[in-house]
């Protein structure tokens, strides 16, 4: 399997649009991976994970179109994961010979409220609509996506609704992807000590860096959660451990927060990494 964190930023991006802070500043001038833009990831290059406001900026860097994704994973309705307004010009004089007739979208009932509601308002075109599939999806019940069994798990985050993570298997390899989450719920740790393999690879929420939020983990959550994992058998040295949606309200520039992990064996992941597994 392979993973590519497309956007590795918190919810306002790092810089933040409109931050002038210290942190922001020297994004600014360090440049390369300090430059973080909304999250979202994309497996085996065709499965996608969240839709932000990001997602043509993505494509324009990374040399790529939609066209031939089939199946797209939300993990909450938060405008820095999820929107809908971008499936507007999915086909019908806007796009042409694409390569996947529908696009199946997974998510919880908010997902399909939001989509719903936001084209009660600006209508799309009949064929566009018609090429979209909404699947409302619960914790713990596990689906098949194409050559994927998907495991959606409760995620710590949006606590207005059933936010999820998600497990990703494709029979020889599984992902593990918190993302957003805080530290994850004893019901879901529970659950996945049953899942009955180990992860290969496991991506983890890292917003609130040195400070804390329940809805959010931290650095020292991220340090917590690895060891967790390695001591319950749920994974093993072969796996990759690493973290993405990092903001600037609670950290510096790559460098400095790679300094912070440095010897833990968690990767600071950024904009374009890969990691195959």
């Amino acid at each position: 399997m392979e993973l590519k964190i497309l956007g590795s930023g918190g919810g306002e991006g790092y810089p933040a649009l409109f931050c002038e802070c210290e942190h922001c500043k020297a994004a600014r001038k360090a440049g390369g991976k300090s430059l973080r833009s909304l999250s979202q990831s994309l497996v085996d290059g065709k499965l996608l994970i969240d839709l932000p406001a990001a997602t043509h900026a993505h494509c324009l860097s990374y040399g790529f179109s939609l066209g031939h994704v089939e199946h797209l994973l939300v993990t909450h309705t938060h405008a820095d994961h999820y929107v809908p307004e971008i499936l507007e010009t999915r086909g019908d004089g806007f796009a042409h010979n694409m390569a996947a007739e529908k696009l199946n979208i997974y998510g919880n009932s908010d997902v399909t409220r939001k989509f719903e509601g936001t084209f009660a308002l600006f209508p799309i075109g009949k064929k566009i609509r018609d090429g979209i599939v909404l699947h409302e999806v619960r914790a713990f019940e596990p689906f098949r996506a194409g050559e994927y069994k998907i495991t959606p798990i409760k995620a710590c985050h949006a606590f207005e609704e059933d936010a999820l993570n998600y497990v990703i298997d494709d029979g020889k390899s599984a992902l593990l992807y918190f993302v957003d989450s805080g530290y994850p719920y004893d019901e879901t740790l529970e659950y996945l000590g049953g899942y009955g393999k180990k992860f290969d690879c496991v991506v983890m929420d890292a917003t609130m860096g040195i400070n804390y939020y329940k809805g959010h983990m931290n650095f020292e959550e991220n340090k917590k959660l690895k060891e967790y994992l390695l001591q319950k058998g749920m994974c093993d040295a072969a796996t990759k451990f690493m973290i993405t949606h990092i903001t600037h309200n609670h950290t510096g520039t790559h460098e400095e927060t790679e300094k912070i992990f440095a010897g833990t064996g968690i990767t600071v992941s950024y904009d374009g990494y890969v990691v195959k597994f």
